[in-house]
């Protein structure tokens, strides 16, 4: 198909639309069970270890919200 055309075709740009909404999905519910994956992981390390594990996770998630800018 002739993607001149393609920007108008209103069922090509839902299809895209659709598959692009069940890709983000899918990075979602990845995304949750490897939060799962850590929680789990996390309930794991003994109560003296705690703490220390507490400030590493601190440290990656400041890391990460100024990197987004959040």
């Amino acid at each position: 198909m002739n993607p001149i055309y393609e920007m108008f075709n209103y069922q090509y740009i839902q299809q895209q639309a659709q598959e692009k909404h069940f890709a983000q999905i899918a990075k979602v519910q990845q995304s949750a069970n490897k939060l799962k994956d850590f929680l789990d992981s996390a309930d794991e390390i003994e109560p003296v270890y705690r703490n220390e594990a507490l400030k590493e996770f601190c440290a990656i998630i400041g890391y990460y919200l100024n990197k987004q800018r959040i």
